[in-house]
């Protein structure tokens, strides 16, 4: 997970919470000098009271690991985005990869899209070097046609191919005009998709979370009569691409 650059509405910070709680995990290592690589005027450190003593916590890139009794072992890597000596970043983390015996790499994130927060969140991704097709609940990724910026921390994912490991990215499209802090409907659908993977059950937490959010807000948005024939328009569009709206559950339709 890369922050801020691809975790928008925090969506691989909750997704990547979500796992490592799921598994226990603790944590591995952090940066001794993360000013090496990030600037602290853009990335602020926090002043904070501690026994009524002041201490300042410095942001960080943090790995967290969790050992399994019946299957493979975790790292769990929450990336920050480096200001500076991204080359030498990258080939650290690609270092700690392949000295940990890493078999598989996988990136979960989020960006702002063109899409309506009243059908299902889009996800594009890849999936590349796997023998065979890992379960993700019938999703199949279909890679994004987007071209332009990207984070220098992309390249981890093309050097943990070359260097033999199977690779999956996802990617989740959330509606640019709400731009939340937390979004849990986006975290839940990429909970959605990893759940076969890694066994972490069903995204009912999270999927009732994101509905209260969305319905919480829909109708303060849909006063604006811009923002309200925007939001018809991307239904239109999700619609046409899609085949007709989506169907709606006897239990949805209770509520």
């Amino acid at each position: 997970m890369v922050r801020p650059w691809v975790d928008v509405g925090s969506v691989g910070t909750l997704t990547l919470n979500r796992l490592e709680r799921f598994m226990g995990s603790k944590e591995l290592g952090r940066l001794v000098r993360p000013g090496t690589f990030f600037d602290f005027t853009r990335y602020r450190p926090n002043m904070r009271l501690v026994d009524g003593k002041r201490m300042v916590k410095i942001p960080n890139s943090i790995i967290r690991y969790a050992i399994t009794e019946d299957g493979p072992d975790y790292l769990f890597l929450h990336l920050m985005e480096p200001h500076s000596n991204s080359e030498e970043y990258n080939d650290a983390v690609l270092e700690l990869l392949t000295r940990m015996g890493v078999t598989s790499y996988v990136s979960i994130g989020s960006m702002y899209d063109s899409v309506p927060h009243t059908r299902p969140l889009a996800v594009s991704g890849s999936l590349k070097g796997w023998d065979t097709v890992p379960n993700l609940g019938g999703f199949t990724p279909s890679r994004s046609n987007y071209e332009g910026p990207t984070s220098m921390i992309g390249q981890i994912a093309q050097m943990a191919q070359d260097s033999g490991m199977a690779t999956l990215s996802l990617m989740v499209r959330l509606p640019l005009y709400l731009q939340l802090d937390n979004d849990f409907s986006g975290s839940a659908r990429v909970v959605e998709i990893l759940s076969p993977l890694y066994g972490l059950g069903d995204a009912s937490a999270e999927r009732e979370l994101g509905k209260q959010q969305y319905s919480q807000i829909a109708p303060a948005l849909m006063k604006d009569p811009q923002l309200a024939g925007l939001v018809k328009r991307l239904e239109a569009e999700w619609d046409e691409k899609n085949g007709g709206p989506p169907e709606v559950s006897s239990e949805e339709s209770a509520e």
